[in-house]
């Protein structure tokens, strides 16, 4: 089982770009977090809506870089890659 996660995470890690594992990154400590505030919430609930907090903040900054890297992506990357190289002439 060890082995499989090792491979899974070596072809994770070949196979996806950095913002992309920066997305999934965002999301899993998202994720991770709204589970342990529920689990600490039980028993202190001021720690757990502190902890609520901050993965709230995790969620707003995985859509907040979404957004960027979406208008990013339409605006900029794509003109990058569709202009075409300029031929200079030599004198």
């Amino acid at each position: 089982m060890i082995e499989s996660l090792k491979t899974s995470l070596a072809i994770w890690q070949t196979k996806t770009s950095d913002r992309t594992k920066l997305q999934h990154t965002y999301i899993t400590v998202a994720g991770g977090l709204l589970i342990v505030a529920g689990i600490v919430g039980l028993l202190n609930p001021t720690l757990g809506q502190n902890i609520l907090g901050v993965a709230i903040l995790s969620a707003a900054m995985f859509l907040a870089n979404a957004v960027v890297w979406s208008l990013l992506q339409s605006a900029v990357l794509s003109r990058i890659s569709t202009r075409r190289p300029s031929v200079t002439r030599k004198k």
